[in-house]
């Protein structure tokens, strides 16, 4: 996967892929950040109901029920969602195009790197990530390390 070298996002048209809970999070800091966001999801609108009603006036272009080729026009960004495989034929054009790929969590982990915020522990799984972030936060924390902990809810 290639990555998105720089975190200056104002003025860029940034294309994600998929409107589950990433791609919601990844819109809104975007969309903050100052860039041009369209969202693409295969799913139909009708089947997306909860996902648009969480997107609320964030302005966003949107394109369901698949992801046309022409998306990637004047892309200078892909960010991927968890659940899209890298293989599908339009992140392979945009590789073919040069046009950079990233995900959350890539840029997070740049975003700590551009900030000088040191280290980023990251801790994925299916159970026990709550009690695990608060106990290695804690321990770094007690170590005299400066910690910030933050974490996702699957429950939004």
């Amino acid at each position: 996967m290639t990555v998105s070298n720089s975190m200056e996002f104002a003025g860029k048209n940034v294309l994600i892929l998929g409107l589950a809970r990433q791609g919601l999070a990844l819109a809104q800091f975007l969309v903050g950040a100052g860039a041009n966001v369209t969202i693409s999801d295969n799913a139909p609108a009708e089947r997306l109901r909860t996902e648009l009603e969480k997107l609320g006036d964030l302005p966003v272009a949107l394109a369901l029920g698949g992801h046309p080729s022409t998306l990637l026009d004047g892309a200078d960004l892909l960010c991927l969602s968890g659940g899209v495989p890298p293989q599908i034929e339009i992140v392979q054009a945009a590789v073919a195009r040069g046009i950079p790929l990233s995900n959350d969590s890539l840029l997070t982990f740049q975003l700590a790197r551009d900030r000088g915020l040191g280290p980023v522990i990251a801790i994925t799984g299916s159970s026990g990530k709550t009690t695990t972030t608060t106990l290695v936060g804690q321990m770094l924390q007690r170590s005299g390390r400066r910690v910030h902990v933050g974490a996702t809810s699957a429950r939004r």
